[in-house]
């Protein structure tokens, strides 16, 4: 009877701390797994235009909100959201970049469960691309604008898909940091249109809410 006791108090020892510790990536897995909704807002650097041998890439900052949906079926990992970009036209003589939108719908997925704290993402998407680039403001040469310099810019309204990659810090269930490199490709662009045609890539950083 009493070496019985003793094995039953062994395996009450050991299994303690399994328990434990299984209750507590419970617990983590609750706290860090996002919910149904999320909302990110960001601020978007945008490269408008690489530039030509004489003239420095041309590039814009803007802000972009998404809206996203993750469906349980599919475990959280999964996100469908709607998205908006707008940057507007730079004051500063010597860029001259146009005013640039966009909007459309992507779809993505977490790379690594839910819950971790640190998840890297990957997004494909499409939607609409806009440029106004001004077109009747005069061109001169005090205001730092050259007409041989190559680079142009035509108003355009054209399809656009959308390459994003980049990571979620959560800081709690309903907050994160999120962080992306993006690309915007404009679809079957026209030459007349010269580099408001162009693909354009960005980097974001802006926070998520997840209600």
């Amino acid at each position: 009877m009493l070496r019985l006791l003793l094995i039953a108090s062994g395996l009450f020892i050991l299994v303690m701390p399994a328990s434990a510790q299984s209750t507590a990536e419970d617990s983590v897995q609750t706290d860090r797994t996002p919910g149904a909704l999320e909302v990110s807002v960001e601020r978007s650097f945008m490269r408008m235009s690489k530039g030509t041998a004489t003239v420095a890439p041309i590039t814009g900052y803007g802000v972009a909100m998404r809206i996203g949906y993750r469906p349980a079926a599919l475990s959280r990992r999964a996100l469908f959201e709607a998205y908006g970009l707008h940057a507007p036209s730079d004051a500063s003589s010597f860029s001259k970049a146009p005013q640039v939108s966009t909007v459309g719908f992507a779809a993505s997925v977490l790379l690594r469960k839910p819950y971790r704290r640190i998840n890297p993402y990957l997004m494909v998407g499409g939607g609409v691309y806009h440029v106004d680039a001004q077109e009747g403001r005069p061109c001169r040469p005090e205001d730092g604008c050259l007409d041989e310099s190559g680079v142009s810019f035509r108003d355009a309204t054209l399809g656009s898909a959308l390459m994003d990659a980049g990571l979620y810090v959560t800081l709690l269930r309903q907050l994160a940091v999120r962080a992306g490199a993006q690309l915007y490709i404009p679809l079957r662009a026209p030459s007349r249109v010269r580099d408001s045609g162009s693909t354009r890539p960005a980097v974001s950083l802006g926070i998520t809410i997840r209600p």
